[in-house]
Order: structure tokens, then C-alpha cells, then sequence
């Protein structure tokens, strides 16, 4: 166990290394490729990959946001005209289908994220769902009227 703070399996300790390896990781995503994929490796015998370097973002204020958000959107340009070269036929021999996958996976493309309004429809959704099947086989439930939630007065 080492103690709180203990920076000996640090691996960027100069801001020179930091933004070298920063560059080449941002590099990378805007290519289109996977940030799971990228791997860095230099002479002194440095070696990292994704897992570390979205730890060293997610945990330090050296490596600015900014850069990998713009290296994501241009990522998703590339891929989008690859969408569109597809639609438009310029594609041979294309499958639209392992395109949608992929978007799907590297983008979440079609995932919607719910907030709290979403979710509690959704649930109210299939509680009226069941009744309904409750209702078809000739039981009797008991309903209730659930009525929207006013942010506001929260």
C-alpha cells in the first residue's frame, strides 16, 4: 500500500512529456480511430494506452478538454461523411448495417440520454402497460393518476 499523494508510478512528470503524449493521443482520436486503440511508446522506455491517459484527464488540470473534444468532433466528421458517401452511393459494396453498429458503438448514435421526466414516463409507461394486461385477463386493478412534476416548485 503506498501512501496518499505517492507520485513513483507517475508516468508524465514534465510538462514537455505531458504535452507530447497529450498531442499524439489527441492526434489519434481525430483520425476516426477508437481511443481504445491508441497506445504510446517512445525511447526511454515511456509506455501508455487509453485507460491511462483518460486517467491522467479525468484527474489532473494538465491536459485541457478542449483538445480531446475537438479531436472527437473531428473523429465523428470523418465518419459522418463516410455516412454520407453510403447514402449518396458512392460507396461500393457498402453495408449500411455494420456502419449503423459502428456509429452506435463508438458514438452511442442513437442513445438517448433520459432525464428524470424521461425515465418517470417511462415508468408510469409500463406500469399502465401491465394494467392493461392485468385487464385483458379480467382482473381488477386499481389506478392511479400521475400528474407531471413542476421543476419549478420543486
Amino acid at each position: 500500500m503506498s501512501v496518499k499523494g505517492n507520485q513513483n508510478a507517475k508516468k508524465l512528470k514534465t510538462k514537455a512529456t505531458k504535452d507530447k503524449v497529450y498531442k499524439s493521443y489527441c492526434a489519434w482520436i481525430a483520425t476516426g480511430k477508437s481511443k481504445g486503440s491508441w497506445r504510446y511508446s517512445d525511447r526511454t522506455g515511456l509506455r501508455l494506452t487509453s485507460r491511462s491517459m483518460e486517467t491522467y484527464i479525468k484527474n489532473t488540470e494538465d491536459f485541457p478538454p478542449e483538445h480531446k473534444r475537438q479531436a472527437e468532433a473531428a473523429s465523428l466528421e470523418i465518419w459522418e461523411k463516410y455516412g454520407l458517401d453510403m447514402m449518396l452511393g458512392k460507396i461500393e459494396k457498402c453495408q449500411p448495417a455494420l456502419f449503423q453498429m459502428f456509429m452506435r458503438n463508438k458514438f452511442g448514435w442513437d442513445k438517448k440520454e433520459l432525464n428524470d421526466k424521461d425515465t418517470a414516463n417511462l415508468i408510469v409507461k409500463a406500469y399502465h402497460y401491465a394494467i392493461e394486461k392485468d385487464n385483458d385477463r379480467k382482473k381488477k386493478v386499481k389506478t392511479i393518476e400521475v400528474k407531471p412534476i413542476n421543476s419549478q416548485s420543486v
